[in-house]
This record gives structure tokens, C-alpha cells and sequence, in this order.
């Protein structure tokens, strides 16, 4: 049985936002979105996907540098060649001084009881029938590729 779920842990960092208040992008957010969806292609088919389009996509919260994020990429239609999945961003825990602690020391962070559910949506994916090896379980993708030949020395020239 493939596996159905995966997920990306991520701090998001003043590289992650160019605006003076913090906020983080969507575009960046969705960067990331298409990192666990691929890493869902890759353990359920060894190859990587072409993402054909988003659809339903919600953003429910704002992300800001220093939020400490969760990507999830739920599979939920499994096709001929196409893949469908629910994609959604967690909001796990946020800067203390975001938070409102006055007294919050640097790298202090407050941590939710629940994850805060910031975007969410659908995406259809594609796996070209001849690049799809199967189920990868354990994470390490076969090698597709055949084995080079070694070369003699004398051939080469530095």
C-alpha cells in the first residue's frame, strides 16, 4: 500500500520575506507546498510529478518570518498517470514577541494546542506512465539509470 501522506517542517526565515512586516509571501509558501508534493510523487511512484494546476485554494491565515511551519500533501485520487492530492500549511508555533509576550527573550516561541490551519487546497499532479517505478517505502528512489563504465585512465584528458 503506497503511502498516502506527507509532510514538511520549516522555520520561515528573513530570506523567506522581502516585506518590512514580516509577512512571508504566498508564492513562498507555495514553494514549499510543491517540495512535499513532489517528495509524495517520489515515494509513491520514484520519479517526480508535473504539477498541471491548483484549484480550491484557501488562504486562511497570514505567515509571518519566524513562523514555524507544516506542509502536508494528503494523496487523495490515484489515477492512470495523474495524482491527486490535498495540500495543506500548519502554523505550528509563532514568535513570542508576535505572540504579544512583552518579556519574550529572542527565539522564544509560542506553540499552539492546536496547529493553525493557514492554506489549504487541491492540486493535480502527473507521473508520466514510463517514469512511474512503484512504490519507494523506504524513501531511497532505484536508480533508474544504467551503471557508467569506468574508463581507462589514458582516455581521459585533464
Amino acid at each position: 500500500m503506497a503511502r498516502k501522506v506527507s509532510y514538511l517542517s520549516y522555520n520561515m526565515t528573513t530570506a523567506d520575506s522581502s516585506n518590512p512586516d514580516g509577512i512571508v509571501p504566498v508564492g513562498r509558501q507555495f514553494d514549499f507546498i510543491g517540495d512535499v508534493e513532489t517528495e509524495q510523487m517520489i515515494l509513491n511512484d520514484g520519479d517526480e510529478s508535473l504539477c498541471l494546476g491548483y484549484h480550491d485554494v484557501e488562504v486562511l491565515e497570514k505567515v509571518y518570518v519566524g513562523d514555524m511551519m507544516e506542509y502536508k500533501a494528503t494523496m487523495t485520487h490515484i489515477g492512470n498517470s495523474s495524482r491527486d492530492c490535498l495540500i495543506e500549511a500548519y502554523k505550528l508555533a509563532t514568535p513570542a514577541k508576535r505572540a504579544g509576550k512583552e518579556n519574550a527573550k529572542p527565539g522564544d516561541m509560542v506553540w499552539f494546542d492546536e496547529p493553525v490551519l493557514c492554506t489549504k487546497g487541491n492540486v493535480r499532479l502527473v507521473v508520466k506512465k514510463h517514469l512511474q517505478r512503484g512504490e519507494q517505502p523506504d524513501g531511497l528512489v532505484n536508480d533508474p539509470w544504467r551503471e557508467l563504465e569506468d574508463f581507462p585512465e589514458d582516455d581521459v584528458e585533464f
